[in-house]
C-alpha cells in the first residue's frame, strides 16, 4: 500500500510540474521551485486554518488530474518535453547520484532534534501545526515553511529519515537549477561550467551541517539567489515576474524568522527590475483602467509586496491566536536569561574576534571573494578592455554583510540566553548562511560580465563561428575542462564526506539511541506519556548542551525526558516516584553499588523498566534477610 501511495504521489507531482510549466508558461529552469513554493504556500494556508491533511489530499488529487492533462497534451502534440542538453545531462546525473546517497542517510545535527525534524514528525503524526497544548515542540514559534513541503512528500511517500532528507534536498536542488536559469546564452557551455564550479564550491560554507540535515541556513541564501535569477530572466514579462516573485518571497519569509531578510533582498531586486523596465514591455497598461490614475509599475510593486508579506502576517496571526501567550526563545526582552550589561563587552569582543578570524570559513570566503573580484575586474580592464560591473555587486554585498552581522550581534546581546550568547552559539551557521548569498551573487554577476565579454557573438550561422581564432577556441575548451575538474572535485569531496558520515552513523549519539529504542511513531499523533531518565556521559557537552535530551525526545516521541551523567543507588531508590523507564546510553554513567545489585544490570546500554528494577531489588533484599 505504501509503495502504491508513493507511485501515485510521484505521478501527481509530475502533474503539478506540467501545470506550472505548460499552463503557467514558466521557463523549465524555474518550474520545480515555483511548483514547490506554490504547493507549500497552499498547504501552509490550509494548516493555518486546521485543514492540513485535507489540503494535502486535494493537492495530490489535483496533481493526478494534471498528469491526465499532460497525457492529453502529449497525444495532441500541444506539449513537448524540453530537449536534454549537455548541462541537463550533467545536472541530472549529479542530482540522481546525491539522491541515492541521501536516501540512505540519517539525521545527525543537534538542531534537527531540537526542532526541525521534531516539527516534521509532529506534523506527520497529528496533521496539524503546533498549538498551545503541544509539549513535544519546544520552539513552537518557528515558522513551518520548509516543514510543510517535507510533510507533503512524506505523507504519501513514507516517513523515513531518508525520505525527509530527500524532500528537503529537493528544495536545494530546485534552487540550484533555478540559479542556472540566470544564463542567457545557452550555447556557451563555459558559462554553465563556471556557475557549476562556483555552486559546487559553495558546499565549503555548508560543512558544519552539510545536506544530511533539515536545517534551513543553507536553503535561505539559495532561495534568494534563485529568486533573483527568476526576476532577472522574467524582467520582460512583468506580470509573470510579479506572480513568481510574490510566491517565492512569501515562501522564503516563512522558512525561518530571518527568512524575512532574505525575502526582502529578493523583493528589492524585483523593484529594481520593474523600475528599469522600458514602457514597451508594459502593453497591458491601457487594460488596467481601474488604476489609470496610478503608474502601473507602482501598482505591481504594491500588489507583489502585499502578496509576499501575507504568509508572514498569517503566521503572526497564528501565533497571536493558537499560541497566545507563548514567548519564543529569541523574543526581544522576553528571555529571562538574556545577557546582562556587564557581559556585553565580552560578547562584543568575542564576536569581532570570530568575525575576522582566519580560522572561520565565512571570513576565509570573504577574503577569497574580495581577491577574486579585484583580480577579475583588473584582468577584464587590462586584457579584455572591458569594464566589468562586478565591483558594484561586491560593494552592495559587503553593505548587506555589515547590516546582517550587526543584526547577529544584536541577537546575541538582547535576545539570546546569556549562556549561549557568551559562546556565540550558532555563529558559524549564521555567518556562513549570509556569506553563501554574498559569494553566490558574485558568481552570478561574474557570469553576466563574462557573457558580455566574448569577442565573437553566436549568431544564426551557428556556434562554429563563435571564436575569433583557433587559439581562442583551444583556450575556451581548456578553461571549460579546468572548471569541470574543479567542480567535480568539490562534488566528489562532498559525496565522500556524506558517505563517511553514513558509515559512522552507528557510533554517533543518534545512532546509538535509535539502536536501543528505535524510531517511535504512535497512531493518531499520541505522545508517549511515560517518564524517562537517560544516563549518558557528558562527552562533547552532549548532556550540558541538551543534545542527548533532544535526541531522546525525538526517537521516543515523549516530552517527559530528563538526562543525567550519573546514576547510582540513590538515583534508583528515588526513581520509583519520578520515572517509568531508565535509558542507559553509556555504561560509565552508572555507578556500581554492591548494596544495590541492580546497578550492575544497568551497566549494559538499554532501556529498563523502573518498576521491574525495584521489584527485583526488593525481592533480592527479602532473600538476603531470610
Amino acid at each position: 500500500m505504501e509503495v502504491l501511495k508513493g507511485i501515485l504521489f510521484g505521478i501527481s507531482l509530475w502533474g503539478w510540474l506540467f501545470l506550472t510549466g505548460w499552463a503557467g508558461r514558466i521557463r523549465v529552469w524555474f518550474v520545480p521551485l515555483v511548483t514547490a513554493a506554490g504547493l507549500s504556500l497552499i498547504l501552509y494556508g490550509g494548516g493555518l486554518f486546521g485543514f492540513l491533511a485535507e489540503t494535502a489530499v486535494l493537492l495530490c488529487a489535483a496533481g493526478l488530474a494534471g498528469t491526465v492533462l499532460s497525457f492529453w497534451g502529449a497525444v495532441t502534440r500541444r506539449f513537448v518535453l524540453p530537449k536534454l542538453s549537455m548541462f541537463g545531462f550533467f545536472f541530472g546525473a549529479a542530482s540522481v547520484s546525491f539522491a541515492v546517497l541521501i536516501w540512505n542517510l540519517k539525521l545527525l545535527h543537534y538542531d534537527n532534534f531540537s526542532h526541525w525534524a521534531v516539527a516534521v514528525k509532529y506534523m506527520l503524526s497529528t496533521d496539524h501545526f503546533a498549538d498551545a497544548s503541544t509539549e513535544l515542540l519546544m520552539f513552537k514559534d518557528y515558522p513551518p515553511g520548509s516543514a510543510v513541503w517535507i510533510y507533503y512528500i512524506c505523507r504519501f511517500a513514507g516517513h523515513s529519515q531518508g525520505m525527509m532528507l530527500l524532500a528537503h534536498n529537493s528544495l536545494i536542488f530546485s534552487c540550484f537549477f533555478a540559479v542556472f536559469g540566470w544564463v542567457r546564452e545557452r550555447r556557451r557551455f563555459l558559462l554553465y561550467a563556471f556557475l557549476g564550479m562556483g555552486c559546487s564550491m559553495l558546499s565549503y560554507l555548508n560543512l558544519t551541517i552539510r545536506i544530511n540535515n533539515l536545517l534551513v541556513d543553507f536553503l535561505l541564501p539559495l532561495l534568494t539567489m534563485a529568486g533573483i535569477s527568476m526576476a532577472y530572466r522574467m524582467r520582460e514579462e512583468p506580470i509573470k515576474m510579479s506572480v513568481c516573485v510574490m510566491l517565492l518571497t512569501g515562501y522564503t519569509g516563512i522558512i525561518k524568522d530571518t527568512g524575512a531578510v532574505f525575502a526582502g533582498i529578493i523583493f528589492l531586486y524585483y523593484v529594481r527590475c520593474i523600475c528599469s523596465l522600458p514602457v514597451r514591455y508594459m502593453p497591458f497598461e491601457k487594460k488596467l483602467r481601474a488604476f489609470r490614475h496610478l503608474p502601473v509599475k507602482s501598482v505591481l510593486i504594491l500588489l507583489t509586496a502585499a502578496g509576499g508579506a501575507l504568509p508572514y502576517i498569517g503566521w503572526k496571526w497564528y501565533l497571536a491566536t493558537a499560541l497566545a501567550g507563548y514567548t519564543g526563545k529569541f523574543s526581544v526582552g522576553a528571555a529571562q536569561s538574556a545577557a546582562e550589561p556587564e557581559l556585553y563587552g565580552t560578547i562584543i569582543g568575542e564576536f569581532f574576534r570570530s568575525a575576522f578570524s582566519l580560522t572561520e570559513r565565512s571570513f576565509q570566503v570573504f577574503l577569497l571573494c574580495t581577491i577574486s573580484t579585484v583580480g577579475a575586474v583588473l584582468y577584464a580592464r587590462i586584457f579584455l578592455k572591458r569594464r566589468w560591473k562586478l565591483w558594484k555587486i561586491w560593494l552592495l554585498g559587503t553593505a548587506v554583510l555589515a547590516v546582517y552581522y550587526a543584526g547577529i550581534l544584536l541577537l546575541y546581546l538582547y535576545s539570546m540566553p546569556a549562556e549561549e550568547a557568551v559562546r556565540l552559539a550558532g555563529f558559524d551557521r549564521y555567518t556562513c548562511s549570509i556569506m553563501t548569498l554574498f559569494a553566490g551573487l558574485l558568481l552570478m554577476g561574474a557570469e553576466t560580465d563574462m557573457e558580455a565579454s566574448f569577442a565573437v557573438s553566436i549568431d544564426e550561422r551557428g556556434a562554429y563561428r563563435a571564436y575569433s581564432s583557433p587559439e581562442a577556441k583551444r583556450r575556451y575548451q581548456a578553461t571549460v575542462l579546468v572548471m569541470m575538474i574543479v567542480g567535480i572535485n568539490f562534488l566528489y569531496s562532498e559525496f565522500n564526506g556524506l558517505a563517511d558520515i553514513r558509515k559512522d552513523y552507528q557510533d554517533s549519539l543518534p545512532g546509538r539511541v535509535e539502536k536501543i529504542i528505535g524510531d517511535r511513531w504512535y497512531p493518531g499523533g499520541r505522545e508517549d506519556a511515560a517518564r524517562y531518565l537517560v544516563a549518558a556521559l557528558n562527552e562533547e557537552e552532549q548532556v550540558s548542551d541538551g543534545e542527548a535530551l533532544y535526541v531522546c525526545r525525538y526517537f521516543l516521541y515523549a516530552p517527559h525526558v530528563q538526562v543525567t551523567s550519573r546514576v547510582d543507588a540513590e538515583t534508583l531508590e528515588e526513581a520509583g516516584e519520578r520515572y517509568d523507564y531508565i535509558l542507559v546510553l553509556d555504561e560509565e554513567a552508572v555507578t556500581y553499588d554492591p548494596d544495590f545489585p541492580e546497578t550492575e544490570r544497568l551497566k549494559a546500554p538499554g532501556l529498563y523498566d523502573v518498576q521491574d528494577l525495584l521489584y527485583s531489588y526488593q525481592k533480592s533484599t527479602r532473600h538476603r534477610i531470610k
